[in-house]
């Protein structure tokens, strides 16, 4: 039996009767995330680019809530909107083994799909696990460094296969039509890393295009069309074609053993994942001896060499962010923010704070460099190391996995503060709290419409 059949035998039987009690509570642990960050988000101005659109140029008046607006239209479009904005301050989770974000496909098209067509809260469930499960795991197989060095962004790619699963347990399609779901999708699987040397809005694009896609392989599907079905591992399939050193066994590795929504991390910090564990020994070493920026005199930061490519260099750019994006994949300026701020939130990541070149005082002295022995423990750890040389002394501390981590987990409660800290500009007390009750007995509610009409806000708001 092929990969791509056997990843597929075993996310179509996924059952909520039959599911874990841990992965039913991870899923809406990370469906409550997914609201406040995308509920954030939408006050960007790249979301209301995405809110115009639909405006603009989509059908209206459909079944399907555009979070953080008063629009309502089709699930394709509202996957799109609602993808695009969820990743657009770079607070959604990730996993650190496939170096993805998971939640920004994944529920855009699961939760489109479910208003559009089937609103059981329970099918909700399935097919959000069964959404971790596809692309955690086909991130795991394509090996995040080689598809990184190809110029491929895992979360889009790999996040399309994942929205053609959902979308198709939430269609109530049969596992023939499931499985041309998702070949179709393999041919819609599409993310460039150029962004980075601009600084462009294209990475946040890519999730919202991944849950659209992912929709349409399984309409396509439903309608009778057909995609090859070893599109994982055939002759030019997603891994041949996508990396260099894919690991196609990890695809099918321990299936039904562990649950993938379990191996997820949240973000605490406002930047990319790579940054956190620095910026965790950052604010810890601060904290634990009162070390403020103007003594310090060097600081040395080690990271996987996989992160080099991404946050580290070139190092003109990363010490010189013109725009928010380069910010947000600048290891130097994560550093100095925290060093400066003792945080690295939303209010370090404004046009307003590049603007006051603050960081400038700090960042020359932040030398940032890839670790070859940290590297031999990743992606499984994430792990980083930072010495902050003073001169009263040398300040130094490891540390295996961020805040954040399965292994070092926000609990619900830190979970829950950090939604109302992310809505409390969006929404009003009342509807934070109907939010967080509603998700928390998400199986109980009578249609997935309870919770998504909490998540629509005025028109004006937005105007």
């Amino acid at each position: 039996m092929g990969i791509t059949r056997e990843l597929l035998d075993h996310v179509h039987a996924i059952d909520y009767g039959s599911l874990p009690e841990e992965a039913r509570e991870r899923a809406k642990y990370f469906l409550l995330d997914h609201f406040g960050v995308t509920l954030r988000a939408s006050e960007m101005a790249s979301s209301r680019v995405f809110f115009n659109f639909v405006r603009k140029r989509a059908p209206q008046s459909g079944p399907c809530t555009v979070f953080g607006t008063g629009l309502r239209t089709d699930a394709p479009n509202a996957a799109l909107a609602n993808g695009g904005t969820s990743h657009a301050i770079e607070m959604d989770d990730v996993t650190t083994r496939s170096s993805l974000h998971p939640a920004v496909s994944v529920m855009p098209s699961t939760l489109a799909a479910a208003e559009a067509h089937n609103p059981d809260p329970k099918r909700v469930i399935e097919a959000i696990v069964a959404g971790y499960e596809i692309t955690n795991r086909v991130g795991n197989a394509i090996n995040p460094t080689s598809h990184y060095e190809r110029g491929f962004h895992p979360t889009g790619t790999c996040g399309t296969f994942a929205s053609a699963v959902t979308a198709s347990k939430m269609l109530g399609l049969s596992r023939e039509a499931t499985s041309n779901a998702f070949g179709i999708a393999g041919s819609q699987a599409a993310a460039s890393m150029q962004f980075l040397e601009t600084g462009s809005w294209t990475k946040r694009l890519h999730p919202g295009w991944a849950a659209h896609s992912g929709i349409l392989a399984a309409y396509l599907a439903q309608e009778g069309f057909t995609g090859p079905e070893d599109i994982l591992e055939g002759k030019y399939g997603f891994l041949h074609g996508y990396s260099d050193d894919a690991h196609p066994e990890y695809v099918t590795e321990r299936l039904g053993e562990y649950w993938e929504v379990c191996e997820t991390a949240i973000k605490p910090h406002a930047t990319c994942r790579y940054n956190h564990g620095p910026v965790d020994i950052v604010i810890r070493l601060c904290r634990e001896n009162d070390i403020q920026p103007d003594e310090v005199s060097r600081v040395e930061v080690h990271v996987p060499e996989t992160a080099v490519m991404v946050v580290v260099e070139p190092n003109d750019i990363k010490v010189n962010p013109q725009n928010v994006v380069d910010a947000q994949f600048s290891l130097q300026y994560a550093v100095s923010v925290a060093l400066l701020k003792r945080r690295a939130g939303l209010d370090e990541y404004s046009d307003d704070f590049l603007r006051s070149k603050v960081y400038t005082s700090i960042i020359d002295k932040v030398q940032c460099y890839g670790d070859p022995e940290i590297e031999k423990a990743f992606p499984a750890e994430w792990q980083s190391r930072v010495k902050i040389v003073t001169k009263r002394g040398t300040f130094e501390a490891h540390q295996d996995n961020p805040k954040g981590d399965p292994r070092n987990p926000l609990t619900w409660e830190e979970l829950i503060e950090r939604f109302h800290d992310l809505t409390g500009p969006v929404l009003d007390k009342e509807t934070r709290g109907q939010i967080v009750e509603r998700v928390r007995s998400l199986e109980t509610l009578s249609e997935i419409g309870e919770v998504t009409s909490l998540a629509a806000v005025g028109e004006g708001v937005r105007a």
